[in-house]
This record gives C-alpha cells, structure tokens and sequence, in this order.
C-alpha cells in the first residue's frame, strides 16, 4: 500500500483530526513496520522512519 493512495482519506478535510490520527494508527503505522523485528536496526533506520513518518502526519493536518 503506497502512501499516497490513503490520501483520500488522510487529506480529506471533512474528517476530524482524531479520525484522521485513529486511521493512521491502525492503518498506515502497521504497514511501515510489517517485518521490522527482522531488520538490522540501526540508528539510520529510525531516523528514517521518524522522518517519513512526520512527514505523512504534516501531509494530513494540511
């Protein structure tokens, strides 16, 4: 699932802020770390996901 095909849900300005938050929560943050405890974790790759992830929520509130 890309990012960008949750945008009419994520951006829709009818949605309150708190379903927009819950979508993300159950839909979006699931899908970023499907199978990240078999990952290398480095400090590189949290970084990364902090970043993409601020990233969608800016993209959200508008």
């Amino acid at each position: 699932m890309k990012w960008r095909l949750t945008s009419g849900v994520s951006c829709d300005k009818k949605l309150s802020p708190e379903l927009k938050g819950k979508f993300y929560r159950v839909v979006v943050r699931p899908i970023m770390l499907y199978g990240a405890e078999c990952w290398p974790i480095k400090n590189s790759h949290t970084q990364k996901m902090k970043v993409a992830e601020m990233r969608m929520l800016r993209w959200m509130c508008g």
